[in-house]
């Protein structure tokens, strides 16, 4: 499993390089966080990114593909105002660009754009949950079948609300994992690893001294 950093900010970035193996962002981030798309892949360097094409998507995407190389595109399997984007993906996608297909939220349209050549496909998971449905099931589901096509294609999970959503995600097997960078800090984080190792360094202090005694 890898986590991909949901963030528009680069000292996030830099705080949690160690252990994401890329980053993902859109426009409601960007406008959150204030951040610039230009600053972010600068600081990303290798690693991938996911950026958000909106209007007119293939003007967007085709832009970013070449002020960005090896970015990869997020383009939406429907048009905000009917129809979906299938054809494109297609056309995008035989053009050598990697597309990620995003807001999924069943089986089908994971299976739909796999067929129309997405590079990856993105599960939405707390919206998943909130209409009623499965998240974890869905993702051993859309696992299962990605495995069975044998494809490139890797299932990324978003709408990450909290760490039993990463425990869940990972325990289905899915690929990717878009993490905010409060919900990385929540799972670094743990009470009695913190007393913990404040008991070591007390006790440590305590042999210190009486090690200095012992001497004396």
């Amino acid at each position: 499993m890898q986590i991909f950093l949901d963030t528009a900010k680069v000292d996030e970035i830099r705080k949690w390089k160690s252990v994401i193996s890329g980053v993902t962002t859109n426009p409601s981030i960007l406008l959150k966080d204030g951040g610039n798309i230009y600053d972010l892949c600068n600081e990303v360097g290798n690693l991938p990114i996911s950026l958000e094409a909106c209007g007119d998507f293939k003007t967007d995407a085709l832009r970013y593909n070449q002020e960005i190389p090896g970015c990869n595109i997020k383009i939406p399997l429907l048009k905000p105002n009917g129809g979906n984007n299938l054809d494109l993906i297609a056309e995008l996608s035989e053009l050598g660009i990697d597309i990620n297909c995003t807001a999924l939220f069943s089986l089908p349209q994971v299976i739909l754009a796999t067929k129309a050549g997405a590079r990856y496909v993105s599960l939405f998971y707390g919206r998943i949950y909130d209409e009623g449905g499965c998240p974890s099931s869905m993702i051993y589901d859309c696992m299962d079948f990605l495995m069975r096509e044998d494809v490139d294609t890797e299932l990324i999970i978003g709408s990450i609300r909290g760490v039993g959503d990463v425990i869940e995600s990972t325990k289905a097997g899915a690929d990717i994992i878009t993490i905010p960078p409060a919900i990385l800090q929540k799972m670094v984080s743990h009470a009695y690893s913190r007393e913990t190792v404040q008991m070591f360094e007390r006790d440590n202090e305590e042999l210190q001294k009486l090690s200095k005694v012992q001497l004396n």
